[in-house]
């Protein structure tokens, strides 16, 4: 692993995680949609944000646009397994509340980091 591109990766997913929670609070919160419902449209959200960050600033590609966006969704959608289940888990044991839906956050995301990176930097951005 490059490690400046690893902190680039891990700055990109920082916004990303940003951009996750306040898309799900607006959903969950603002206009009371369901929580996994809420959690999946956040995660299509974020995840074209980090893919456009990491095509820009981490990786630097200039390959095909809409093949690399495929790609990464699917690289993403594979590291989003292990998210939801663990934000899944972490809410039907210590229930719903703002707090532990934060809590839920970010042990999920960190779950999916390590796999998202490998896949990005091995496949998505060759």
């Amino acid at each position: 692993m490059r490690n400046g591109r690893f902190w680039r990766f891990a700055k990109v997913g920082a916004v990303g995680f940003v951009i996750d929670v306040l898309v799900f609070s607006i959903l969950v919160y603002g206009f009371g949609f369901p929580t996994m419902l809420s959690r999946v449209l956040s995660f299509i959200v974020a995840a074209t944000t980090t893919w456009l960050g990491n095509r820009l600033y981490t990786f630097k590609s200039t390959s095909a646009r809409f093949g690399q966006w495929k790609r990464f969704f699917l690289a993403a959608c594979i590291s989003m397994l292990p998210n939801l289940i663990l934000f899944k888990g972490i809410l039907l044991f210590l229930g719903e509340s703002p707090f532990t839906h934060i809590i839920a956050f970010v042990c999920g995301v960190a779950a999916g980091l390590v796999s998202n990176y490998l896949l990005s930097a091995r496949w998505v951005f060759r």
